[in-house]
């Protein structure tokens, strides 16, 4: 497959797991090349996930489409091997972001105003490439679960979890 088809299959991909759920058959066993820790493919580098007291800090979002329309994004402290999980974030669709109460609406963030502000940038992509794919996430809402932030706290797991509304 070419780039362009590789692009265009991503793009697809994201929106497929926007719209449609996963479903397989009832019992059947899922085997270990298809388990929940496959395809992690969406490659996205993004700043200001980490607060105001690092907003030039890379989040690197490793994402993928799961069920209910639902994608998922891991998001590292950066692309090494070995590199620490130090947040992930939900994204979801207008509709489902509309079922939400005002108080759960509050700690999520509107990508078609995020994506810009945090200069994200989708590595090993042509620009035109990422910009098909990123058009294709700004009519997303995300929410960020942050674990702790590696350089305020020395990379070491500490500290209160919580949701941060990049800005």
């Amino acid at each position: 497959m070419n780039k362009f088809g590789a692009v265009a299959a991503l793009v697809a991909a994201f929106a497929a797991g926007l719209a449609v759920p996963r479903i397989g058959p009832a019992g059947a066993a899922t085997p270990a090349q298809t388990g929940p820790a496959q395809e992690w493919t969406l490659h996205v580098d993004a700043e200001k996930h980490f607060g105001d007291a690092n907003p030039t800090e890379i989040a690197h979002h490793w994402c993928k489409p799961v069920s209910n329309g639902v994608t998922e994004c891991q998001i590292y402290s950066s692309d090494a091997a070995d590199a620490q999980l130090v947040a992930v974030e939900t994204i979801v669709a207008p509709a489902m972001y509309k079922s939400f109460p005002a108080s759960e609406q509050a700690m999520w963030h509107y990508h078609k105003d995020e994506i810009p502000r945090v200069n994200a940038t989708l590595p090993g992509m042509s620009p035109a490439q990422a910009k098909k794919v990123l058009d294709s996430m700004s009519d997303t809402y995300g929410k960020v679960w942050l674990l702790y932030d590696p350089i305020a706290t020395n990379n070491m797991p500490v500290g209160q979890p919580s949701v941060v509304v990049p800005k």
